[in-house]
């Protein structure tokens, strides 16, 4: 008979720890693997030195494909500050990691942004020593951040309505390089670890809106100094006033009168009902008079959440505007499937810190005045009651689109 051979302590102790460590039990936490259900969520993550996709994949139990396709990489190359999307399992409010040869706490920590103490914490361990193959726990969230994962049909800027930060506190926070989201995708939203503005020195209150002003609709052939002249006030006056942002006018324009005035006087405007994390619901007549020629807005596509910037061409009937750079085109030509299309779209549009209810087709046609913006005319951008070119009438497919933007 052979005489039995017994392993060293310690190799022995190693041994025991990496098979409980693979079932996620730590030394200080036997028997707690898993105390959460465990869900597929994803994570902006900032590609480290030294990281592959494999690495990636066998710290976060996520397939390298499924990390390449997700990411529409085009080979395996990553480069360290790279952002990208990456499949994680959420338990709870922590992230699981597994340990790989070489891992140690503080590089660990250093990699994903979290403090030591954070993941010893989170992790339950009594000692910073780690075993290959152990599960840890990673906070998803910074300390004074908080956790929030996207369900189907959030967006960003519904996001930004809910938590009060803007979209691009948002987006910088969390590292996004689109603002379209998925559903499970893990968002901090920023709290007491962001450092407030500092305070703005006191100053005079503004004057209150002026009441009971005119107002007058623009007639054709109808110029600032024309209608100035009739009601004795300044053409500076109508313009900074109505917060115009070019000299021409539209037919049916609604313009408020500051007669016999030569300053001008401050207007509030007519408000809609809006509903939260929804646009205004507001008459084209009024729409217009806020977002009028020469304005810059930002569109919000309410379906993917992605943004871009236009610019008010003119229109009596709807707004006739335009993409305002090439890179607002792409944006929105990818909002549109990648093809243009007359279908419309349920948007929000962001312009004088108002939130409208609009609709809009993605078709370029007719004149431009933006040459360098790889838009080849304008597209029709709709408000309630809008009316299009052809029919004068209003179109039952964009009144619906701006109902649904409203949240009708």
């Amino acid at each position: 008979m052979l005489p039995y051979r017994l392993l060293p302590f310690g190799p022995l102790l190693t041994l025991l720890l990496c098979v409980l460590s693979f079932f996620g039990m730590t030394p200080a936490g036997i028997g707690q693997a898993f105390a959460s259900p465990v869900s597929q969520a994803y994570q902006s993550y900032q590609i480290n030195s030294g990281d592959t996709l494999w690495l990636l994949s066998q710290r976060y139990s996520a397939a390298t494909g499924e990390i390449r396709a997700l990411n529409r990489l085009s080979s395996d190359t990553l480069h360290s500050n790279q952002t990208i999307t990456l499949p994680v399992l959420l338990e709870g409010s922590n992230i699981l990691y597994k340990v790989q040869q070489g891992d140690t706490l503080f590089l660990i920590s250093s990699r994903v942004r979290r403090s030591v103490e954070a993941i010893r914490a989170a992790s339950n361990l009594s000692s910073d020593t780690i075993f290959w193959g152990q599960t840890l726990r990673i906070p998803a969230a910074r300390e004074g951040a908080q956790l929030y994962v996207v369900k189907a049909g959030d967006s960003l800027f519904n996001l930004s309505q809910r938590f009060g930060v803007s979209v691009d506190r948002l987006a910088e926070f969390n590292r996004l390089n689109s603002n379209q989201l998925l559903a499970g995708q893990i968002i901090e939203v920023p709290g007491t670890i962001s450092t407030p503005p500092p305070a703005a020195a006191p100053s005079a209150p503004p004057p209150p809106p002026a009441t009971g002003l005119p107002v007058h609709r623009v007639q054709t052939g109808e110029t600032l100094s024309s209608i100035a002249a009739r009601y004795q006030t300044t053409a500076n006056a109508i313009y900074v006033t109505n917060r115009l942002n070019v000299e021409y006018l539209m037919p049916g324009q609604p313009l408020y009168i500051p007669v016999g005035r030569q300053q001008p006087v401050q207007v509030a405007g007519p408000r809609g009902e809006q509903r939260p994390g929804f646009g205004e619901l507001l008459n084209w007549e009024w729409a217009r008079w806020i977002y009028n020629p020469g304005a810059v807005a930002t569109v919000t596509d309410l379906q993917t959440g992605l943004r871009w910037r236009i610019r008010h061409l003119g229109g009596s009937s709807h707004a006739d505007s335009e993409p305002l750079t090439a890179a607002d085109t792409r944006i929105m030509r990818q909002a549109f499937g990648g093809q243009w299309s007359w279908n419309a779209r349920a948007v929000l549009l962001e312009v004088n810190n108002r939130v409208l209810a609009a609709s809009m087709n993605g078709m370029p046609h007719g004149i431009q005045t933006i040459s360098n913006n790889n838009f080849p005319g304008h597209f029709c951008l709709y408000f309630f009651n809008s009316r299009t070119h052809n029919t004068n009438t209003v179109s039952p497919e964009h009144q619906a689109m701006v109902l649904r933007a409203a949240g009708r």
